[in-house]
């Protein structure tokens, strides 16, 4: 006869559980076990953050912290890099990690509240989750930046949208193969949403990239209100809401209808000359002018003087550059600076974050210089985590910049070993960058 052992929930519950009814017992048992998974997440994401800091893949042999997490926690390489981004966050979010501690907020609901969530704003969050459903906590922040409170204004061009593909095991190996080709071509890897953009650039430009035509890149349907400038797509029939960079980067080389209110069409026309957009991608050879850039597809007119800011449409205020890059640009986490023969570029990891900036000559390449404001205090000694901290912000600008990971990486590291504990982000990308190779 076999007997059953009593687990340590039973234990905890045993002096009262013969005397309440088994729905009230199962019902505190899984809320006890819930409680206690949120727990053990939240120690997850704390020794994650270590792990991260003192690189314990290494001495085992391991490539990453991702391969780290498959091989050691059992998770998929995509819930692992889901996994570590809430770690990360939640190392300057001391609220929501008790939220999720205390078991208040389980892991998928801070999951989704990091994604918004920053040192000013947690409480609000925090707040505004409590006993709402995982559902409505994703309604709740999916029209929502970094930054915004729960009470702001949504705006809906945030929202994200979920595509779920089934392929054949012929199809996804061609589309692994499109993505390594197309990471090779822009230096870096691509997020799922720059994938789909390029793929659906190849298609959409019309003209093989070989012989422009000078015809307007956005032959794409857009609509913007005349007084608010808002915008919408349309798709196969749908009207999708887009984000005012999205309408600046359209409007960049774009072919005008006029307004559709009229009784009758009006004559189109377009913003930039054919011959002049001929010009142009002769003149750049027909690729993407941002350095470490080798896109040649999806390429699109960019002007370096905004037309807002009295920007021309003559060629020397033109340039060409990929679809990936056009929009980082337009999106604020680029910055492209003319005059066209000796470009100026920036890339930073957003409004606040600091940057690394390269003065590159158009068509040879020059010496590139670093600048970044992230300093310690000089009474407080940087701990190993702040050390992990500025070799990843220095490698993900050198990433940015056009360098390959491997590249990026190695160069951070040895930059980290001659110069010891650099007290400053500026410092650390100032000697990566002495052992980057030459950019072509």
């Amino acid at each position: 006869m076999l007997q059953t052992v009593p687990n340590e929930v039973e234990m905890e519950m045993a002096p009262w559980a013969s005397e309440s009814p088994a729905w009230q017992r199962v019902d505190s048992a899984l809320r006890t076990l819930a409680a206690r998974r949120a727990s053990l997440d939240a120690d997850e994401a704390h020794w994650l953050r270590e792990a991260e800091a003192c690189q314990v893949w290494r001495p085992l042999g391991m490539v990453s912290a991702i391969d780290y997490m498959e091989r050691v926690l059992g998770y998929s390489p995509r819930a692992a890099q889901d996994r570590l981004r809430v770690a990360r966050a939640l190392g300057t979010l001391p609220q929501l990690t008790s939220a999720l501690a205390h078991g208040e907020l389980s892991f998928s609901a801070i999951r989704e509240l990091t994604r918004v969530a920053t040192s000013a704003t947690e409480a609000a969050w925090r707040a505004a989750a409590s006993g709402k459903n995982l559902r409505q906590i994703e309604d709740l922040v999916a029209d929502h930046h970094p930054g915004d409170g729960p009470d702001d204004p949504p705006d809906p061009s945030v929202r994200k949208r979920v595509v779920r593909l089934e392929l054949s095991p012929e199809t996804f190996a061609a589309l692994r193969q499109a993505h390594q080709v197309l990471d090779e071509e822009h230096g870096s890897h691509l997020s799922d949403d720059e994938l789909v953009a390029a793929l659906c650039s190849s298609v959409l430009d019309g003209a093989p990239a070989s012989e422009p035509t000078g015809r307007a890149k956005f032959q794409i349907a857009v609509v913007i209100c005349e007084r608010c400038r808002q915008g919408w797509q349309e798709g196969a029939g749908a009207r999708i809401s887009i984000s005012p960079a999205a309408v600046e980067r359209a409007q960049c080389d774009a072919q005008h209808i006029g307004s559709l209110d009229r009784e009758a069409p009006e004559r189109a026309h377009q913003d930039i000359a054919p011959s002049v957009v001929r010009f142009v991608w002769r003149r750049d050879g027909g690729r993407c002018r941002v350095p470490g850039c080798r896109s040649t597809r999806g390429l699109e007119i960019h002007h370096l003087v905004h037309r807002a800011d009295g920007g021309s449409h003559d060629a020397s205020n033109l340039i060409l550059a990929c679809s990936a890059h056009h929009a980082a640009h337009h999106s604020g986490t680029l910055a492209i600076e003319g005059p066209e023969d000796h470009l100026t570029v920036r890339h930073r990891a957003g409004p606040d974050a600091s940057t690394a900036q390269a003065d590159v000559d158009a068509h040879v390449g020059a010496d590139a210089h670093a600048n970044a404001g992230a300093t310690f205090p000089a009474t407080q000694a940087p701990t190993r985590l702040d050390g992990a901290i500025l070799r990843t912000q220095a490698k993900q600008a050198l990433i940015g910049r056009g360098w390959k990971p491997a590249v990026a990486a190695a160069a951070v590291l040895a930059a980290a070993a001659s110069s010891g504990a650099c007290t400053s982000l500026e410092e650390l990308i100032a000697e990566a960058l002495r052992r980057c190779p030459r950019p072509a």
